[in-house]
């Protein structure tokens, strides 16, 4: 279908809309910061049900705060340490970067030092942000522990651990492979659990829309997402709109970590920069 004008809605925003949208930065203090994208972002509405559904959806995203980063740090060393008993002499901290691009989960394996440092005498070595370097650096009996601040799918962690196993056999090595992760989406369980030893995750997430409305209602929500949605422009470079409906492999996120790269888990609606057609926009989320 070819891109076509998107009306925005003529009205001018009521004063119980704006009073809502002022009233959400109680509950979302990093709106505060972002005031004109969310306001631009609930002008796309050209119904009242696609302005309440937005604004359900914003006031319901799980907001990491700098502090409640490093909350969710110290509880993810506690995790290794007190409740798996992993040790510096037979633990190995990784990313799942294997690629030149920088990755979250690198930043991550990084901000575990002080936080891990707390509490036993763990060095360097213990943390390695090329998944390249694991194999060799493994031993019989080690530890292996993916961590990454966000999992949505659960896909690329899948595969990085399908991956290392496979590599450890060819080598004629065996590990524990266990996955520590700040905030999660629940459905990722079913991808991870059945390959790993065991996956914790500081926080778990919900669908915004399929694990939150039932029946009609859900079927109501789903219709006009999609109405919100086919507002946005088609392409961004290379990638598809298509490919990100509802988030990457339908996610639902709702997930936002201050001074992070929201992930594409994300309702589009939140980060996709074009609209119809082609035009750009302010979004809620920046993301590169």
């Amino acid at each position: 279908m070819m891109d076509q004008e998107i009306p925005r809605s003529n009205e001018h925003m009521s004063r119980d809309v704006f009073a809502t949208l002022f009233n959400l930065t109680n509950k979302q203090p990093w709106l505060v910061r972002r005031s004109r994208e969310l306001f631009d972002t609930v002008g796309l509405c050209t119904t009242e049900s696609e302005r309440e559904l937005l604004i359900d959806l914003i006031s319901r995203f799980h907001f990491r705060s700098v502090q409640n980063h490093l909350d969710d740090l110290r509880a993810l060393a506690a995790k290794i340490t007190n409740d798996w008993k992993c040790l510096p002499e037979n633990t190995i901290l990784v990313a799942l970067e294997d690629r030149e691009l920088a990755d979250s989960s690198a930043m991550l394996v990084q901000q575990l030092k002080g936080p891990l440092a707390e509490l036993g005498a763990w060095k360097t070595g213990n943390f390695i942000s090329q998944l390249g370097e694991v194999v060799r650096r493994t031993k019989n009996g080690s530890i292996v522990v993916f961590v990454d601040d966000f999992c949505g799918s659960g896909e690329s962690i899948y595969k990085k651990v399908v991956w290392l196993r496979n590599e450890l056999i060819s080598a004629g090595k065996t590990a524990t492979i266990r996955v520590a992760v700040g905030s999660s989406m629940e459905q990722s369980k079913d991808i991870i659990l059945p390959v790993v030893d065991d996956f914790y995750s500081v926080h778990w997430l919900a669908k915004g829309l399929n694990d939150y409305f039932r029946d009609t209602e859900l079927t109501e929500a789903v219709a006009t997402m999609r109405g919100i949605e086919d507002k946005l422009g088609e392409r961004h470079g290379k990638k598809k709109l298509s490919d990100y409906s509802f988030g990457w492999k339908q996610s639902e996120a709702l997930f936002y970590l201050e001074g992070g790269n929201p992930p594409n888990n994300n309702f589009p609606v939140f980060w996709w920069p074009k609209l119809r057609p082609a035009r750009d926009r302010a979004t809620l989320l920046p993301r590169v």
